[in-house]
């Protein structure tokens, strides 16, 4: 089994806007620059994470702040490929903070990895995914929305 090693590249402008299914967050990144996890919850506040580590192994991306206090586990089913981007339902999603692990209920999402070395276009859309780059968006059932893009640096076997 591969292990991914990830760290997320900085975005040069953070947007959020519900889409018709009130599904997702937009990320636009640029290169050289630091990493995000974006979170908006019910209420409208939005909660940025930079530096965030994420790995890969088998189907379980592992997100870790980078002040090593939370981690979040997304365990991935129901994969399939579309073109040379994996597309991915969440299947288990579990937060570890402060000594204490809770499991979030998801309503709907998606991850979408693209572990080729040349960009890719999105499924029914204009944009593209970067090389060895992953993008997990999720709704949970408490409305709140989770964005996550990172690029992969390393892979270790």
């Amino acid at each position: 089994m591969l292990r991914y090693t990830m760290h997320l590249r900085n975005s040069s402008k953070l947007a959020t806007c519900a889409l018709v299914a009130a599904f997702a967050v937009a990320l636009g990144s640029t290169a050289n620059a630091t990493g995000v996890t974006l979170i908006q919850q019910a209420d409208g506040s939005v909660r940025t994470y930079l530096d965030v580590n994420v790995q890969l192994t088998g189907q379980t991306l592992r997100l870790q702040s980078a002040d090593k206090k939370g981690v979040l586990k997304v365990v991935n089913g129901a994969c399939s490929f579309i073109g040379s981007i994996e597309h991915c339902l969440p299947y288990a999603v579990t937060l570890t903070q402060d000594g204490k692990t809770r499991q979030i209920a998801i309503l709907h999402g998606s991850v979408f990895l693209n572990l080729t070395h040349a960009s890719q276009r999105m499924p029914a859309s204009s944009e593209e995914l970067a090389p060895r780059t992953v993008l997990a968006l999720w709704r949970t059932v408490r409305g709140t929305y989770v964005t996550i893009k990172g690029t992969i640096d390393e892979v270790q076997p």
